[in-house]
């Protein structure tokens, strides 16, 4: 099972499959740059939900405002997933993405409970739009750089493959 290779062939294989797999990480690149519009549609959506949570709703009416929210939620992550059209497996969700997940969990949880317990202790007029605001501001000015600094290392990870450096690279 011994083949002869040649190394500038392999070589100029290698680059042939490096351009549509550069094309790949600018799509996934262009995406994460582009999440602000479902960045800011979030944080809307979540500004809505705690202003009307204030409301002085009947049990049915806060569980039915529950699942609007969630039904929301669910429709903007169907929508915006299916958003690019490329993807190479493994390349989009590492673990920097799952940090960012939870980071952005604790953020906005955190701000939610500190503000609604903070506005309630003060006994200030309006407390859920005070909650709302600063929390889906929280939620914009976190989620935004943190969804860019989770893609960024894509070019890097596929730079860092062996299968990928030059011959010359590969000896050293």
């Amino acid at each position: 099972m011994t083949t002869p290779v040649d190394a500038e062939r392999a070589w100029q294989d290698l680059q042939r499959i490096r351009v549509p797999q550069e094309r790949v990480y600018d799509e996934v690149e262009r995406c994460a740059e582009d999440d602000r519009r479902g960045v800011y549609v979030t944080g809307g959506l979540m500004w809505l939900f705690l202003a009307s949570s204030g409301l002085d709703l009947p049990k049915w009416g806060s569980f039915a405002l529950l699942g609007v929210y969630v039904a929301a939620l669910i429709t903007l992550a169907v929508v915006y997933s299916r958003r690019s059209r490329m993807r190479l497996h493994r390349s989009r969700y590492g673990w920097r993405s799952v940090a960012t997940f939870v980071a952005g969990a604790i953020v906005s949880g955190g701000t939610i409970i500190l503000t609604g317990r903070l506005t309630d202790w003060l006994a200030l007029p309006y407390g859920s739009l005070i909650q709302a605001t600063l929390s889906a501001g929280a939620f914009v000015l976190f989620v935004g750089p943190a969804n860019r600094w989770a893609v960024s290392p894509l070019r890097g990870r596929a730079l860092s493959d062996p299968a990928e450096r030059t011959p010359e690279e590969a000896r050293r």
